[in-house]
């Protein structure tokens, strides 16, 4: 996979990307990361995704190529660091899949004009593994996008490195805190 062959020697063509993931890596391992373990690991996860994305190495673009960190930063974390069974995040991400299905087909699959959907994705899938039911991880989804919408995307270059690659940490961290309010009884005032 990308988090498991990632290499902190390799930079895209354009220079701008590469290494961040490792330097991640080595801030998680300190011990100095207040966000705690699984947090930083969704990070650390996020940032070597986009990397290895726009260092050419194999990644799945869901939804975009831009935003292709994200739901495997949250999913694949929360699936290590807290036991989940490969069915039980085969069943996220089918969520996650049909989720952004729906968005393409009735509003837009570009970050720019409608908001980062796989932060919507994620916080879906998430919500499921945790236990949500659909109307749960539907919340969840309402949550995460609505918190993204309005965002600026017109990368450098015309490349999906910066400002995107660091964008898959905050789209990646929002999915979970959407996740968490909807785990916790908050609905969003504005439905999926």
């Amino acid at each position: 996979s990308a988090d498991d062959q990632y290499d902190q020697q390799l930079r895209s063509p354009s220079k701008m990307a590469g290494g961040d993931g490792y330097k991640m890596r080595i801030y998680n391992e300190s011990g100095r990361n207040i966000c705690g373990d699984f947090i930083g690991v969704v990070m650390e996860k996020a940032l070597k995704m986009g990397e290895s994305n726009a260092c050419m190495k194999r990644i799945v673009a869901a939804p975009t190529a831009g935003s292709c960190g994200v739901i495997p930063a949250v999913l694949l974390s929360y699936e290590k660091c807290f036991g989940v069974t490969e069915d039980e995040c085969v069943k996220a991400l089918l969520i996650a899949a049909g989720i952004g299905a729906v968005i393409a087909e009735n509003a837009s699959i570009a970050g720019a004009a409608g908001g980062c959907q796989a932060s919507a994705m994620a916080a879906a899938g998430l919500a499921y593994m945790q236990g949500a039911d659909s109307e749960g991880c539907a919340n969840a989804l309402a949550l995460a996008l609505k918190s993204m919408l309005g965002l600026t995307c017109d990368p450098v270059c015309g490349l999906v490195e910066v400002p995107c690659i660091k964008r898959n940490v905050s789209g990646a961290v929002n999915a979970i805190t959407a996740a968490q309010m909807t785990m916790a009884g908050i609905k969003s005032v504005i439905p999926a």
